[in-house]
């Protein structure tokens, strides 16, 4: 015996294949917008990496061994020889590299970028600047009662130390860094 095919089981199976389409889209929709997302979290690293570069520039490079080679006895010192009244360029030299810093500390901070990207980039560039001028910052900090200020580069700084250590990497900073030292 035959059954008789009805309007109702017709629709009924119109509806069924158009909810199994609507549910296969759905899921394939989920799965590119995952891959998007995945996508621009990687593309939005690699853009944080190029901006960092510009620490690797010719610019940022002079700036960065000026202040390595900076030197003084105390922080008095500092200022008469650094200060920004005495001397707006070193001032202006310091400011952006510490800005720089401490804006990335704080992307690492909000997890915007894998801290692989940044210590394995500039590790050793971080924690030169910690080692210089971590104490003029926290001198900085007590004096002018600015209590969290460049506190993500110090953040920063801490982290470079973690991960380095990790990877069974010295972080000792050797006082004559970016001085030739003759061999003896």
């Amino acid at each position: 015996m035959m059954a008789e095919i009805t309007y109702q089981m017709v629709l009924s199976t119109i509806q069924t294949v158009g909810l199994l389409v609507g549910i296969t889209y759905y899921i394939m929709t989920l799965r590119n917008a995952q891959k998007s997302q995945r996508l621009a979290e990687k593309t939005g690293q690699l853009q944080f990496l190029l901006q960092m570069s510009y620490m690797t520039s010719l610019e940022g490079s002079k700036m960065y061994i000026e202040l390595i080679n900076m030197e003084w006895t105390d922080y008095d010192d500092f200022e008469r020889k650094y200060g920004s009244d005495n001397n707006s360029d070193n001032y202006a030299k310091r400011t952006t590299i510490f800005s720089s810093l401490n804006a990335i500390g704080l992307a690492l901070k909000r997890g915007l970028v894998a801290r692989e990207i940044i210590f394995e980039q500039q590790g050793e560039g971080i924690l030169t600047i910690w080692a210089k001028f971590g104490e003029v910052i926290k001198e900085i900090r007590r004096r002018y009662n600015q209590p969290v200020i460049l506190s993500n580069l110090e953040y920063l700084a801490e982290e470079c130390v973690k991960y380095m250590q990790e990877k069974g990497i010295d972080t000792t900073v050797p006082d004559t860094f970016y001085r030739y030292v003759p061999d003896q």
